[in-house]
């Protein structure tokens, strides 16, 4: 056999790392791409509030004095309805990402987590959550809760 077809060990070696580098670089990049590109969904981009399975909720779902837990263009929201107004809040706490929750008998919004309360303006009332929650414009559109 002659030596110019053989494949010397080196030549395995460098092909080796060459595909290796190539499968690291990949590994690293594919994560970066993935995040960048929009998501399809559905329910991601619409304006009405919808249920985790991505069904409408109706305004009467969300009665006087009460709180309800939707989603709103990918994002999830807390509706309350007190005094005959809609409020609208990111149900994500500010402190460690737990959901948040309306309390109707004290009117607050509550943190599960920690104990963190906000009150009907989002503004931190108690505990440790840095920043208040960021407010949801909501209007009420036929039957449905759309963004104002």
């Amino acid at each position: 056999m002659s030596s110019e077809t053989d494949p010397t060990r080196r030549s395995v070696l460098d092909t080796l790392m060459g595909i290796g580098f190539m499968v690291t670089f990949i590994g690293l990049f594919t994560p970066v791409v993935a995040y960048l590109m929009p998501l399809k969904g559905r329910g991601l981009s619409g304006n009405t509030l919808e249920d985790g399975d991505g069904a409408s909720i109706p305004a009467t779902a969300v009665e006087e004095g009460r709180g309800l837990i939707g989603r709103l263009g990918g994002q999830t929201i807390l509706v309350v309805r007190k005094n005959g107004q809609i409020f609208g809040f990111s149900a994500v706490c500010t402190h460690l990402g737990c959901i948040v929750r309306w309390n109707g008998e004290k009117s607050q919004i509550e943190c599960p987590c920690h104990g963190g309360r906000f009150n009907l303006q989002g503004e931190v009332v108690k505990g440790p959550p840095p920043v208040a929650l960021r407010g949801v414009a909501l209007r009420i559109e036929g039957d449905r809760i759309v963004r104002a």
